[in-house]
């Protein structure tokens, strides 16, 4: 889609909850992601591209990174106030396999915000932060939820921080007559070793990973395994998915 030419940037990850020993793990895993937009600026974004953040197993469709690319998209239109610039997709859930697929499972990832909203690329002195509405836990006063309710007459809104794009209300987007916009290619890696490894070590770890029933570490992972095994279930093989198929 993109072209032989498009630059990419490959950077290590910024840790700044490292300062921050007692924050929650989701609330760390998103002040990990506090980099984006200063590499974004580096790369030269301009106002009118679009920014998305999605982990390594989330994507858009093909056809639908197209259509924002080319289409009218009313999120996208210059002149933002900065409230809900915001799409998200609708995400196919495969686990483990292709083979493994959930229909019924959406999950609602990745999220792309128009430039004109996005921290660094923005107009700040426009898109004031003084809405915020910041925790009093551990790292609250880093990440601020964007509740604008008890400000109704506002007429311009905050930047969003690479954070927002996670926790702010997901409204998916669908294409008309299609179940979903996105994939999650969840759990796909080469052995089970390697997956016990990341139920160890990630945002929230299980110190019995290496011992434990594959199937009791996530509700997800015991979906994979009945899979697996050929047991019915609510999953559908590739061949069978309903709408767009990655290609694989």
């Amino acid at each position: 889609i993109f072209g032989p030419n498009t630059d990419v940037y490959v950077d290590f990850r910024v840790d700044v909850a490292k300062d921050y020993p007692e924050l929650d793990a989701f609330r760390r895993e998103n002040l990990q992601r506090s980099h984006i937009t200063e590499r974004w600026k580096e790369a030269g974004m301009q106002p009118d591209d679009i920014g998305i953040i999605c982990d390594v197993d989330e994507m858009f469709t093909r056809d639908f990174l197209l259509a924002l690319q080319t289409c009218d998209v009313p999120q996208f239109r210059p002149g933002q106030d900065c409230a809900e610039p915001q799409i998200t997709g609708q995400g196919l859930k495969l686990e483990i396999v292709p083979d493994c697929a959930f229909p019924g499972a959406f999950y609602d990832h990745p999220q792309a915000v128009i430039g004109e909203c996005i921290e660094n690329i923005g107009d700040a002195d426009l898109h004031q932060s003084d809405l915020r509405s910041f925790s009093k836990t551990e790292g609250g006063h880093l990440i601020g939820k964007r509740d604008f309710s008890p400000h109704p007459d506002r007429t311009e809104y905050p930047l969003w921080e690479p954070w927002d794009f996670r926790r702010a209300p997901n409204k998916p987007i669908l294409e008309e007559g299609r179940l979903h916009s996105a994939y999650h290619f969840h759990n796909f890696f080469d052995s089970f070793t390697v997956m016990r490894n990341k139920y160890k070590t990630f945002a929230l770890p299980r110190e019995d990973a290496d011992f434990m029933p594959i199937s009791s570490m996530q509700r997800a992972a015991k979906m994979a395994i009945s899979c697996l095994k050929g047991e019915p279930g609510k999953h559908v093989t590739f061949d069978n998915i309903e709408g767009r198929r990655p290609i694989v």
